[in-house]
């Protein structure tokens, strides 16, 4: 799916991509919600020169207080590229702009859908070699299968060919540990995880991180993983 360097040339695509969409002489704003000067500071400097704090009030309100569909496209490059080097809160903006682009995309251009699948696929190469993430694995999952309907069978093969990478391991202990409490969900992608966790992918993901542990706290939380997944495996159906 992806490699280190396919993240940069990924980005690039969507800059390229989306760049038919400029920056709009005028803006539609709600004053009651969005401050002036906030609005000016996002106005201000190229879009790639954007930081976190100067996109943070156009994250929030984007769509439904700040802009239109194109006002969105024109800032969706740069606001992923915050969110996936960590410089914009995942926590806060992943969920909620990974929902908006999911709403509307289905009518975009379909170089602008390739475009936007290729981040995510790096996004999640990325995630699968670094642990932890400020987005997590069930937090990347529910971007993926959830907010974009993406076939979620292709990014788990792709954890699967990442067996003897630790950060995937580690990815999978805390995902073992985290779905267990997750409640009840109907959708289709979930059922499909659910069954995926239930079979025999996780135990070889975590064995094979267990052949050379970082340290004996990685050991630890890996072997603590397995007996969790055993127990999820052979609970009564």
């Amino acid at each position: 799916m992806g490699a280190d360097s396919d993240l940069g040339m990924a980005l690039e695509r969507l800059y390229e991509t989306f760049s038919r969409y400029p920056l709009p002489d005028k803006i539609d704003v709600c004053d009651h919600c969005v401050a002036p000067e906030s609005v000016q500071v996002a106005r201000a400097v190229p879009l790639r020169a954007l930081s976190a704090s100067a996109l943070e009030p156009y994250a929030w309100n984007a769509l439904s207080t700040w802009g239109d569909i194109e006002d969105f496209k024109y800032y969706l490059p740069r606001l992923l590229e915050l969110l996936i080097s960590e410089e914009l809160d995942g926590f806060l903006h992943a969920d909620s702009l990974t929902i908006k682009v999911g709403a509307y995309w289905h009518s975009w251009p379909q170089d602008e859908k390739d475009a936007m699948v290729a981040v995510v696929n790096a996004w999640w190469w990325l995630t699968l070699h670094h642990y932890p993430r400020d987005v997590d694995v069930m937090m990347m999952i529910e971007i993926i299968a959830d907010n974009l309907k993406l076939d979620l069978c292709d990014y788990l093969a792709e954890w699967e060919s990442n067996v003897g990478n630790e950060a995937a391991a580690l990815h999978m202990a805390w995902l073992v540990e985290d779905f267990l409490v997750q409640s009840g969900h109907g959708a289709d992608w979930y059922v499909l995880l659910e069954n995926w966790i239930d079979g025999s992918a996780p135990a070889r993901i975590l064995e094979a991180a267990l052949s050379s542990p970082s340290s004996s706290q990685v050991e630890q939380d890996l072997l603590h993983a397995l007996e969790r997944h055993k127990w999820w495996s052979q609970r009564p159906k």
